[in-house]
């Protein structure tokens, strides 16, 4: 497997975070939590303790509700992780492609720019793109 690079192992770890928190309380979320299970026994020492246990904290969460708060931790626990063991990698986008059966139509999609970089995203759709000059710079030129 390819080495992953800080911005892919960021965008996955938000991915599989997202599903994750998304699961909770949910019918898939037995299947997420075995995911997670395994993605965290590859972590060391007291991590894993405390991994584990925000785990069995954070299943008790209500049903259909994604906390903003939860998605962080568990984002920044999987950078972690997956900065330490790139592996991880197939087992987290696994847990990423969950979707729950109440709302298949949910796609989690992530994107970032960096330095001056532009995105264009569109799901379920159509998105045109003109580029070339605006008529604000165009009358500078004449």
């Amino acid at each position: 497997m390819t080495p992953l690079m800080n911005e892919e192992i960021a965008e996955l770890a938000a991915s599989g975070a997202t599903a994750l928190v998304s699961t909770m309380g949910t019918d898939l979320w037995q299947e997420a939590k075995g995911l997670m299970s395994r993605v965290i026994a590859q972590a060391r020492g007291s991590r894993r303790d405390e991994l584990s246990e925000a785990l069995n904290r954070q299943s008790t969460a209500t049903r259909g509700a994604v906390d903003v708060g939860a998605v962080n931790y568990w984002t920044e626990a999987l950078c972690r992780l997956l900065d330490q063991n790139p592996d991880l990698a197939q087992d987290v986008m696994t847990l990423a492609s969950l979707r729950t059966p109440e709302r298949p139509d949910i796609v989690i999609q992530v994107n970032s720019a960096t330095r001056s970089g532009e995105v264009f995203a569109v799901q379920h759709g159509t998105q045109h793109i003109a580029s070339g000059p605006t008529s604000r710079d165009a009358g500078e030129r004449q």
